[in-house]
C-alpha cells in the first residue's frame, strides 16, 4: 500500500521579502509571477494576493 502524501508546511514570508517582492515586480515591465515563485520559493497564486495587497504591505 502506498502511503498518503506528506501536507505541505505553510510558509509565512516576512514583510521585508514582501516589500522586495512589490519593488522588483513594479522594476519589470510585465514581471511573471511564475518566475517570482520560483525565486521565492512560494506558490503563484500567492505572488498574486501579495501583489494585490501592495498598498497595504508598504504602509
Amino acid at each position: 500500500m502506498s502511503q498518503p502524501p506528506a501536507k505541505r508546511r505553510r510558509v509565512e514570508r516576512t514583510l521585508e521579502d514582501k516589500i522586495k517582492l512589490i519593488t522588483e515586480s513594479t522594476a519589470q515591465p510585465k514581471p511573471s509571477l511564475k518566475a517570482f515563485g520560483e525565486r521565492f520559493k512560494i506558490g503563484k497564486s500567492k505572488v498574486s494576493d501579495i501583489l494585490k495587497k501592495k498598498n497595504v504591505y508598504k504602509e
